[in-house]
């Protein structure tokens, strides 16, 4: 048994599914899937070699548990995003680009990783996901962007490795690439320094200007908080920010410290549109016809 397992069609509809608690009760036969995991090799082989006792198979469980909502946390958040922007996978095909994307987005990445919306979202017409970043790993996602819309009823990954802005002008205006549905960043970190930032300012601006749907991540509240202070100075329109229902489970250390409290990936999320009403040139007479 391999985690993550393998996954069925969901049978309730994306908008009924609240949070990992409604996911998990969808999986059949789950114990015995989890079950045949802790009894197999290579959880055999990991304590054999852990130098530590092995924990009870009830706390195996567990992590086995918050191991595979890390797994699929992000195209489970992707699709959230979807659904937010009320974007319809099953009315056209859709191009994700997911902006900053590094080791952790494409590292051994197989191109099924993201099968997991294709369950989701049953005969959808077809979903392009396009890594884009400086840090994108070659592997077999490593393969150009589609010019023409992705294959009916499956998830397309294809890579780029460079700035955003760049690949817009490159690809995205000369059509070898679609203009994206959404645009996604996990854990962009342009609040961490002002070296950060001033490398994802083009982009940011890219993305207001252009009034493309962009859903970010962060991992605490903290840098939640700091990442809203730099995208309102930007004037941009931020539709919604929340605890993300699809955070993984599974624990992090900050920046190796041990001290500081574990922090999850993509605990919560920002959505925004475009630019705020009041920085769009002749805006507020628009509105004064009400």
């Amino acid at each position: 048994g391999d985690i993550p397992f393998p996954t069925e069609t969901w049978t309730k509809p994306a908008r009924d599914v609240k949070g990992w608690e409604d996911w998990f009760s969808m999986q059949e036969q789950l114990e015995e899937k989890l079950g045949a995991i802790v009894a197999g090799r290579y959880m055999t082989l990991l304590w054999a070699n852990a130098g530590k006792p092995r924990p009870e198979d009830g706390e195996l469980r567990q992590s086995i548990r918050r191991l595979v909502t890390d797994f699929h946390s992000r195209p489970l958040t992707i699709g959230l995003g979807l659904r937010l922007f009320g974007i319809d996978p099953l009315a056209k095909p859709l191009t994700v680009h997911v902006v900053g994307a590094s080791h952790v987005e494409t590292l051994n990445t197989r191109p099924t990783d993201y099968d997991e919306l294709t369950r989701m979202f049953p005969g959808h017409q077809g979903v392009e996901m396009v890594m884009v970043g400086v840090d994108v790993v070659d592997g077999p996602i490593m393969r150009p962007p589609l010019a023409t819309p992705a294959p009916r009823g499956r998830v397309y990954l294809s890579s780029y490795k460079g700035l955003y802005h760049d690949f817009w002008e490159s690809h995205v205006e000369t059509k070898l690439a679609a203009r994206p549905d959404l645009v996604v960043g996990f854990h962009p970190g342009f609040h961490a320094c002002p070296d950060l930032l001033a490398g994802w300012l083009p982009t940011l601006l890219l993305l207001r200007d252009y009034g493309l749907p962009v859903l970010f991540t962060v991992y605490s509240e903290q840098e939640l908080k700091a990442s809203l202070q730099i995208l309102v100075e930007l004037e941009t329109h931020i539709v919604g920010y929340a605890s993300n229902p699809f955070a993984s489970l599974r624990p992090e250390q900050v920046y190796s410290s041990p001290n500081k409290a574990p922090v999850y990936c993509s605990s919560h999320y920002i959505a925004l549109l475009g630019a705020e009403a009041s920085a769009v040139p002749g805006a507020e007479g628009l509105e004064d016809d009400d």
